[in-house]
């Protein structure tokens, strides 16, 4: 702070107060001085005084002490006398005082005014430069003097002077080599003739800082070819150089961060153009090795389901060495898998922990192993990706995130192949299953018009579903599914379900049916909503429809032929029930007694014949009934059955024309059974011919076959009902009321019984009212006659007597058969149980036992158990006469000890034929 400003800074009081002073010191100088001066006192120091006072503290000191001289020196009253005087000279002398006093009082506060104004632009100027850190400098070289700025000295750690110094104390501060490289830098300049020039300096720092970065402006003053001054100023630039550094460091970390990213960039459209993982990886390995400046690396995967790791990509090694590598199961790779981390080997040379691969990195001479572990979305770890490096030293932060962002794409790629792999597997299984399968199976896309479905595309048929729509896969797909004729089936209301399996995301199942063949196909179909689009999975249920077709109309057929069945039955209950009550009335004649007997034996077997008709049907179709084949003479079959069927025809008054050629012709057939299917032909023409109809006859060999034919001209048969008319329970309805009853099962049973021959049974005809034709086509094959009868052999049997036991809870069907038997000349003895049969065997010993099955106490079964158990038991026939006819029931019946088994109703003549023919084994083995 200067003189200027510490005036300037006083208070009015300290102003006048020191004007004071001064006038008191010009007053005692001027008395002092007085000789001396004489008339000039007052000029000589009160006028200067005046003109300090002014200048250095304002013009109101001035004034005061320019009025203190004029009145010290009493020039005012001198002046008044004066006035009075003729001279008049002291008043010129005090107007000339003041006036002059005047102009130096003037001079003196306009000096004033400039210093101060001086002082507070250099005060503003100073607090400018010490605001921004310039220090400025003046040094003259001719007085080697140094006048520098606070700043300057400050920066240079100088201690602050407000003047100048001499330039020896400056540069003793100064650091030896510092100063030494300035001198010769401003040496340089100078004989370079240098006007300005720059340049930067780095300051130690007293305390031990860093050095401070000095930025030195010099301007070289010339006084012709000398420099006298360099004046200059100097910026601390520490901070900006650091922050320049920074910015450098930033712009080489962007620049580099800017190559990755379109190296990334790069990479990753390669990736993406590359449908193979192991180029992927390659890649992928090669851009790694790439920002960390290696020569050679390797991606191991790890394989699913195995311990081990399988080297996918490789850069710099030969086979050899990834074979050793593959087998170091302690090396980086496994390493970082096992722990799921990066995993860094900074130096393999002084590693402990990868000491078992040393021998692998001295061959390899690797330095440096980098592994990073591939981590999939869901946590596991799939591999790692290894860089191994020519020098020792551990990734910067720039290689890691480099490392990570690789890492996590070959965990991508790797995880997306696998997940490709095994999407391509399932679906290869998928289409192998649905190709292989039987069952029809299609995908189809929807159609639509804003929101609504308008049709389906074919998008997949299997070979099953081609097959079943008579197409080549790859004429439809593609196509849209209503404009294809092969599924008109897919029309309303099928794709309506459809369209509903769709909107309401559920499977609909449901039935359609195709009528753009000859007959309608019926299919099975279940549509299932699957992504963009739908799955229809079809099956085609004709032949099951046909079938549950044939079901209803077989139930129907049963009811209608349990009812014909039962009105059957009753029919021969009537006569029976009439028969009976004339027989037992005690006004009836003998004749109407036999004429009774005659009804009751003839309705009798006409219920038998009904019920051994059903036997046989279910024999033929459950393939146990067998044939008794033996030659058989044509004529023969033909006449028993013309004599089966003569009464039915002579009764409606047809006529029987015979054409049977009058060769003699032997087969090998079963005469019985033939005669039967003859005979059902025959009595079928006189049933369904009107009364004085015409039957035809024709027979005879032709070729190989036996044919046999039975014309008619009766109600004739519709074509499309004759693979009706062989049908169980079959009657044809447009009969009408031309029929004479029947159960419906004589067709049925005579071509399974021509069937078993190995023949057919056919039919034909014009149509309804055109009468039918039935044609018996039968193998000739070779046959001979029957061999007459040896000499040595008997001709009947001798009859004899025998022990005959009856058990049977119906005491009616035993007494009566033991009336029968007793008047056949045989012992009879009866039981009404289990138990009591059971102990008349014991008790009687009988040569035959006729038990029933269904007995109370012990069943038929249990009986003949007891009996072959018991001593001698296996010298009596047992005979089962039970109502059960099945198969099953005769096994039960011949396991239980059954020598025959019977079906009721049993004839009294085959009980007959039966005990005719029995020995008993000890009179046999006794014969000669």
């Amino acid at each position: 702070m200067n003189q200027w400003r510490y005036g300037k800074e006083m208070s009015n009081a300290q102003r006048y107060a020191i004007a004071l002073v001064i006038a008191v010191l010009a007053g005692a100088l001027h008395w002092l001085l007085w000789p001396s001066v004489g008339a000039l006192r007052p000029f000589v120091f009160y006028l200067p005084a005046a003109a300090v006072a002014a200048a250095a503290l304002g013009p109101g000191p001035g004034v005061l002490l320019l009025l203190a001289g004029a009145i010290g020196t009493g020039w005012p009253l001198a002046a008044l006398d004066a006035w009075t005087s003729p001279t008049g000279a002291d008043p010129m002398r005090l107007a000339l005082y003041l006036l002059l006093g005047g102009l130096l009082v003037g001079l003196g506060g306009s000096l004033r005014n400039t210093r101060a104004r001086a002082a507070l632009a250099e005060d503003r100027l100073s607090m400018a430069i010490e605001g921004t850190g310039i220090g400025v400098f003046d040094i003259d070289l001719a007085a080697r003097t140094v006048r520098a700025s606070p700043v300057l000295a400050r920066l240079a750690g100088a201690p602050v002077s407000n003047g100048a110094v001499p330039l020896h104390d400056w540069t003793a501060r100064i650091p030896p080599h510092l100063l030494a490289d300035s001198r010769e830098h401003i040496m340089r300049r100078l004989k370079e003739g240098a006007a300005y020039y720059e340049r930067e300096l780095s300051v130690p720092s007293a305390d031990g800082a860093p050095p401070r970065q000095l930025l030195l402006r010099v301007h070289v003053v010339w006084r012709g070819q000398r420099a006298v001054r360099l004046r200059g100023a100097c910026v601390d630039v520490t901070e900006r150089k650091r922050v320049d550094a920074q910015l450098e460091a930033a712009r080489e970390q962007l620049g580099q961060q800017v190559d990755d990213l379109n190296h990334l960039h790069e990479l990753s459209t390669q990736l993406l153009e590359t449908p193979q993982l192991a180029q992927q990886l390659n890649m992928i390995l090669a851009a790694l090795a790439h920002f960390h400046g290696a020569r050679r690396g390797m991606v191991a995967l790890c394989e699913p389901g195995a311990d081990g790791l399988r080297v996918e990509a490789s850069l710099g090694f030969d086979e050899a060495a990834l074979a050793m590598a593959e087998g170091l199961s302690t090396g980086a790779c496994a390493e970082a898998c096992r722990q799921g981390a990066r995993v860094v080997v900074a130096d393999t040379r002084t590693s402990e922990t990868f000491k078992a691969c040393r021998d692998f990195f001295e061959t390899q001479a690797i330095r440096a192993v980098h592994s990073t572990p591939l981590i999939s979305s869901q946590g596991q770890v799939l591999g790692a990706i290894t860089v191994h490096l020519d020098e020792s030293r551990p990734p910067t932060e720039r290689e890691r995130r480099l490392a990570d962002i690789c890492a996590r794409k070959a965990a991508m790629f790797t995880e997306r192949a696998r997940t490709r792999d095994e999407l391509l597997a399932t679906q290869g299984r998928f289409e192998a299953v649905l190709t292989s399968s039987g069952a029809p199976f299609v995908i189809l896309r929807p159609v639509r018009q804003g929101e609504r479905i308008v049709d389906f595309l074919w998008v997949y048929l299997n070979r099953a579903a081609a097959h079943a729509l008579d197409c080549a896969p790859g004429e439809v797909v593609g196509q849209r599914v209503l404009q294809n004729p092969s599924c008109r089936w897919m029309g309303h209301p099928a794709f309506s379900y459809c369209v509903t399996a769709i909107e309401s995301a559920s499977t609909c199942e449901f039935d359609a049916v195709d009528h753009a063949g000859a007959e309608p196909r019926w299919l099975h179909c279940i549509a299932s909503p699957i992504p963009d689009g739908l799955g229809v999975w079809f099956t085609d249920i004709s032949e099951r429809m046909r079938n549950e077709q044939l079901l209803r109309d077989s139930d129907r057929r049963k009811d209608e032929f349990l009812a014909t069945l039962a009105h059957e039955l009753r029919n021969p209950l009537a006569p029976i029930r009439q028969a009976t009550l004339l027989a037992m009335s005690p006004h009836a004649s003998e004749e109407q007694k036999r004429w009774s007997c005659e009804v009751i034996d003839r309705q009798v077997s006409h219920m038998a014949l009904l019920l051994d008709d059903l036997l046989d049907i279910s024999r033929i179709t459950r393939g146990a009934l067998a044939l008794r084949r033996s030659p058989t003479d044509l004529a023969g079959v033909l006449a028993s059955a013309v004599e089966t069927a003569r009464p039915l025809i002579d009764a409606k008054g047809h006529q029987l024309l015979s054409f049977v050629d009058q060769r003699p012709t032997v087969f090998d057939a079963d005469p019985l059974r033939l005669a039967q299917v003859v005979g059902n032909l025959l009595t079928n023409a006189a049933k369904y011919t009107d009364p004085g109809g015409t039957i035809e006859l024709h027979a005879g060999q032709r070729g190989d076959a036996i044919v046999i034919e039975v014309r008619d001209n009766g109600i004739g048969i519709p074509p499309e009902s004759i693979p009706e008319a062989f049908r169980m329970f079959t009657q044809l309805h447009h009969a009408g009321e031309r029929t004479s009853g029947g159960l419906g099962i004589g067709l049925a049973m005579s071509k399974g019984l021509v069937e078993l021959h190995g023949g057919t049974l056919t039919a034909a005809s014009d149509g309804a009212g055109r009468g039918s034709v039935f044609t018996v086509r039968l193998p000739a094959g070779p046959a001979c006659l029957p061999a007459p009868a040896g000499d040595g052999e008997p001709a009947e049997r001798e009859r004899r007597r025998l022990r005959v036991l009856i058990a049977d809870d119906n005491r009616d069907a035993s007494d009566t058969l033991a009336a029968l038997l007793q008047a056949d000349g045989h012992e009879v003895h009866m039981a009404y149980d289990g138990n009591e049969a059971v102990a008349q065997w014991r008790e009687e010993r009988p040569d035959v036992c006729l038990l029933d099955i269904g007995m109370p106490g012990r069943t038929g079964h249990q009986v003949a158990r007891e009996i072959r158990r018991s001593p001698g038991g296996g010298d009596t026939l047992l005979v089962a006469v039970t109502g059960w006819s099945q198969l099953h029931d005769r096994e039960l019946a011949l396991e239980a000890g059954f020598d025959l088994h019977l079906t009721k109703p049993v004839s009294p003549l085959q009980i007959s034929h039966l005990l005719d023919h029995q020995r008993r084994p000890a009179a046999s083995a006794a014969a000669p």
